[in-house]
């Protein structure tokens, strides 16, 4: 991406006592840290204080970052921009103790980003995977508005899982390199319509299915009915990743019962809880809270307003 340019917004601020730096995070020990102690204060995405994540999102060879230090030298606030995954432009991301907020870090972090941003052509996008009432209100002062949001929930085996009746009729098979396609056909009809739709081809999405490291094939299912293939689902260690069912065969609790499969599948494998991600615009969200799901916090996008 060429050079960054280190802007006054980096020097030390006498105002709040913490002393700004640009760097790289070289460690990204420090960085989970600050993210674990984000996410046990705010919820959201659990994967946002993994450092595999961390490490891809902040620490990459083309991320430009910024560090926040308080006068003991812990790290209290944290920023960085990366090139967008897949298109033009740059996405900045930032996180701030909570021990260290109300003290104006975060409009610092959000000013510098958005600055350094602006040096690079296309769209700039702002990240959280642990929204709050805060953040949001901050973002709106900047003229961002939010343009993707989704609740994060989770369930614990503790109680066991939910049962839910199949429709009569269905039938199961479990995911395989023969069944892939099958199952990327179902994804198909029951997400083309909706707004964004990336309409990914059957090998891309497969390959992204079935390469993630903590895919588990024997808990994702497809389900047919009458010789038609209906719903699916698709699951990883501690996730629901994807729930799809075609348009003609909603509204029979078909969903449910897919859910509540996997969910089952991961309990007799050792499993003791389930995550997953909604729209907040997708009205499956009141099914996942009658299955026992909990809103653990919300993730979202945000960009500059037209």
């Amino acid at each position: 991406m060429g050079e960054w340019v280190v802007t006054t917004l980096a020097r030390v601020s006498a105002i709040d006592g913490v002393a700004w730096t640009t760097a790289p995070f070289g460690d990204v020990a420090e960085l989970v840290e600050l993210a674990g102690r984000c996410l046990e204060a705010d919820g959201g995405l659990p994967l946002a204080a993994d450092p595999s994540f961390l490490q891809r999102r902040w620490a990459g060879s083309e991320a430009h970052g910024i560090q926040g230090r308080d006068g003991a030298g812990t790290l209290v606030a944290a920023g960085a921009v990366r090139p967008t995954s897949g298109q033009a432009g740059v996405t900045f991301a930032g996180m701030v103790d909570p021990g260290a907020r109300g003290r104006g870090l975060g409009a610092h972090l959000l000013d510098w980003g958005l600055s350094e941003a602006a040096r690079r052509p296309g769209q700039v996008t702002v990240e959280t995977e642990s929204l709050t009432a805060e953040a949001e209100a901050l973002f709106a002062t900047r003229g961002l508005r939010q343009v993707f949001a989704e609740g994060v929930m989770r369930i614990d085996f503790a109680r066991g899982v939910p049962e839910v009746g199949w429709p009569g009729g269905i039938a199961l098979t479990e995911w395989s390199a023969e069944a892939a396609g099958r199952f990327h056909a179902v994804y198909e009809a029951a997400f083309r319509d909706r707004p964004g739709f990336p309409g990914l081809p059957a090998a891309e999405w497969i390959a992204d299915v079935a390469e993630d490291d903590d895919f588990r094939p024997g808990w994702s299912v497809l389900a047919t009915l009458s010789g038609r293939d209906v719903g699916f689902v698709t699951a990883a260690d501690g996730w629901i990743v994807q729930v799809g069912v075609v348009p003609e065969a909603r509204r029979n609790n078909l969903g449910g019962a897919l859910v509540a499969e996997a969910l089952r599948r991961m309990l007799a494998g050792g499993g003791t809880h389930a995550w997953l991600d909604v729209n907040v615009d997708n009205a499956a969200a009141r099914l996942y809270r009658r299955l026992g799901f909990e809103h653990r916090g919300r993730r979202a996008r945000y960009q500059r307003a037209a």
